[in-house]
């Protein structure tokens, strides 16, 4: 079967739906006898007789109706996909869908996309804000163009573009600082702590730190947002544990940014694709874009 024409399918597709090999033949501008000759030659070719023939009309055989249902179960599957290529061509015409790590968005994706709007003024940057691991989701239902974000482990079939360095730093409030230019890990156990919850990137990698110099920290504020824990220790409640890239430029004075004193507390940040994934024009400007602006505050 996988040798079979497809133009013979097609035409056995009419005849069976008309019942007529003279009305296959008018709706695919063929003669009859053509029509006739097709379905001879696919029967020939899978060894198997399709149609009960009689002077009124032809009649699917059971085997002719079991390729029959067949076949339309295949055709619709595929006519469901081409709909839905389609549909994905007409949304991403002049727009662009991306998803965007909570901490990048809050610091540095207003200015991005601001940049963006006044280049190309028709375009249309829709944004979903979300954690690694359902962006990898919705990449790969391509619901969105790209995802700007820390490295994720094992990205099999997409790929990882690192466009800066990103270390973790300790936001400590004017009140607990000392005069550090950098600080341990196990320092930090002494005060009051702000951390990101274990939803979060950051938090596995900060786990992931202290498992290794075999030490324990203790949150006395967990919360979901760079932002908030930020927030927090402007107020004085702790040190906040935090990437280096949710300060954006401007760094509230009430707080001292110390780096963390150990070489793996830092991750890289870039964009995530679908491998083999053509990104459309407005997309690929879009990204050299967030290349220049991260590289460039960074």
């Amino acid at each position: 079967m996988t040798s079979v024409n497809l133009k013979l399918l097609q035409t056995f597709l009419l005849a069976a739906e008309f019942g007529s090999f003279r009305k296959a033949a008018d709706e695919s501008n063929r003669s009859p006898s053509a029509v006739s000759m097709q379905i001879r030659d696919l029967e020939e070719q899978i060894g198997i007789s399709l149609f009960i023939r009689t002077p009124q009309r032809v009649n699917l055989t059971s085997e002719g109706q079991a390729l029959f249902e067949e076949i339309g179960r295949a055709m619709a599957d595929v006519q469901a996909s081409l709909d839905k290529l389609t549909e994905l061509a007409a949304r991403r015409k002049g727009k662009i869908q991306i998803a965007c790590a909570p901490t990048l968005a809050a610091s540095r994706l207003g200015d991005i996309l601001a940049t963006f709007k006044l280049r190309y003024p028709r375009s249309i940057v829709e944004v979903q804000e979300t954690p690694p691991q359902a962006a990898l989701a919705m990449l790969q239902q391509q619901e969105v163009e790209f995802y700007i974000g820390p490295e994720v482990p094992n990205l099999n079939e997409f790929q990882f573009e690192s466009i800066i360095d990103d270390p973790l730093v300790a936001c400590v409030p004017e009140e607990l600082y000392s005069g550090e230019k950098k600080i341990k890990l196990e320092t930090l156990a002494r005060f009051p702590l702000i951390m990101l919850n274990r939803k979060t990137a950051v938090r596995g990698l900060v786990d992931r730190l202290i498992q290794e110099e075999g030490i324990e920290l203790k949150a006395q504020y967990e919360v979901e947002n760079a932002q908030t824990a930020l927030a927090l220790a402007c107020s004085g409640l702790g040190i906040s544990i935090v990437p280096g890239i949710a300060l954006g430029v401007n760094v509230d004075k009430r707080v001292r940014v110390v780096p963390l004193d150990n070489p793996n507390a830092r991750r890289a940040v870039g964009i995530i694709t679908t491998r083999g994934y053509v990104q459309q024009r407005y997309a690929e400007q879009l990204i050299a874009l967030i290349r220049t602006n991260l590289r460039g505050e960074s």
